[in-house]
């Protein structure tokens, strides 16, 4: 999965009670003419993000949306970010399933637009148009609950509005997040709020007038998109040197070679940055019976297989088998800590961070996820396509523990030959950010 991609995904925990009073959100946030161009940047997102939303899902899944549940998804959301002891209140499968149910829905309603080709007959393209417009008019619409501008906590019964409300508000705030990485700093949450907040007023009364004009959040967009074509390039000329650097690095690293180009043996004084240890390198994995993991934290493919992997190594680590798994360098560690959560790892892993990215170098081609099976004496077999080849795998681990060693016979195909396995998803180098740890 290509770690530079905006991911508009979900994020972690359960639905909490909701019987407590609220109490109101202070607006902290205001427009002067005083404010950053990152201010209003930021608050430009949140209108932009508020009126085509606003204006456009309730005709289209038949749900107005709930204003103070999406601001506090969009709260909850940036704030596991920066924190991960605040949660999300609704869980990744609770927010695919109301995702679901919309896409659903949205599609019955769109069938419902469609007019009958006996009832159109004779009718000009204009009039098909119009009577189209009638008949997507004509569907009902639940109405928005009044905004309140307080917090809100959703229960066990929070209905299909709220929910659909609060995974709104949870894209809203990784797409908010990913912007802030991609132009390498943290951009004020609470102006974003108030550029929805406004984008809601604008919506409910076309008379309201936002604090930034038009034209004035158009100078700001195309300031933005200027410094983003300069970042680009700046990152561009950055990776080639830090690659240059890195292949320097690792060079003394990598030892004799297999068919393929790649190092022959694993070479345990590549440097780790312990997660769930204090390891500075992999030397304490030398020696013995070992299977790697490597992943990224954004990548749906390893997120699938980690549970899995786990399941492996709890079932042989009683017959010697030790287990650690490895973070591609492109994630951070509050990231890579979700990550660990979700799939529910325990001590049977050990987690370590490939922040130099010198592991990645050497035995990767930027694709995740990789299993490796690996021999007391540092010979190792890789695994590109963990789905289908995770019975041998099991098999071999069997055979290894038993004293026979893991054999990886490699045939290297002609370039034009040659793919991609499709469950490896590539691994890409995104601008470091300056978001908290």
């Amino acid at each position: 999965m290509k770690l530079k991609k905006i991911a508009l995904g979900a994020a972690a925990l359960a639905l909490v009670a909701c019987s407590e009073a609220q109490k109101p959100v202070a607006k902290v946030a205001a427009i002067t003419p005083n404010s950053t161009d990152d201010q209003k940047f930021a608050y430009m997102l949140g209108a932009q993000f508020g009126i085509q939303n606003f204006s456009n899902l309730p005709m289209r899944t038949g749900l107005g949306i709930d204003e103070d549940v999406v601001v506090q998804a969009f709260r909850d959301v940036i704030g596991n970010f920066n924190d991960s002891t605040v949660k999300v209140q609704l869980i990744p499968d609770s927010l695919a399933a109301v995702s679901g149910r919309i896409q659903q829905n949205m599609q019955m309603r769109y069938i419902k637009t469609r007019p009958d080709t006996s009832v159109t007959k004779g009718m000009t393209d204009e009039q098909i148009r119009a009577y189209a417009d009638s008949l997507e008019k004509a569907q009902p619409i639940t109405e928005a609950p009044a905004v309140k501008n307080e917090a809100v906590k959703l229960g066990a019964d929070a209905s299909e509005q709220q929910k659909y409300s609060y995974l709104i508000g949870v894209q809203f705030g990784n797409q908010f997040y990913n912007i802030g990485r991609q132009f390498q700093t943290e951009f004020d949450a609470d102006y974003f709020v108030l550029g929805v907040r406004d984008a809601g007023k604008k919506v409910r009364d076309t008379t309201f007038t936002m604090v930034l004009p038009d034209d004035t959040l158009k100078a700001v967009g195309n300031r933005y998109t200027e410094k983003m074509k300069t970042i680009r390039d700046e990152m561009v000329k950055k990776q080639q040197v830090e690659e240059e650097k890195l292949k320097a690095e690792v060079a003394s690293l990598r030892g004799d070679t297999l068919a393929n180009g790649m190092p022959a043996k694993m070479n345990f004084k590549v440097k780790a940055t312990g997660i769930t240890t204090k390891d500075e390198d992999l030397s304490a994995y030398a020696g013995k019976p070992l299977m790697m993991f490597y992943f990224s934290a954004t990548c749906g493919h390893c997120a699938h297989a980690a549970p899995q992997i786990l399941e492996i190594a709890k079932a042989f680590a009683p017959k010697g088998l030790t287990t650690v798994s490895v973070a591609s360098g492109g994630n951070n560690k509050p990231g890579i800590r979700r990550f660990i959560d979700d799939a529910k790892f325990d001590e049977t892993i050990n987690v370590v961070w490939d922040e130099t990215r010198q592991f990645g170098e050497l035995y990767s081609d930027g694709y995740v996820p990789k299993v490796y099976l690996v021999n007391p004496d540092g010979t190792y077999k890789q695994y590109v396509a963990f789905e289908r080849e995770k019975d041998d795998l099991k098999k071999e681990i069997e055979e290894l523990l038993n004293g026979k060693n893991v054999e990886w016979k490699i045939e290297v195909k002609p370039a034009a030959d040659s793919a991609k396995a499709p469950e490896a998803k590539p691994e890409t180098k995104p601008a470091k950010a300056k978001a908290k740890k």
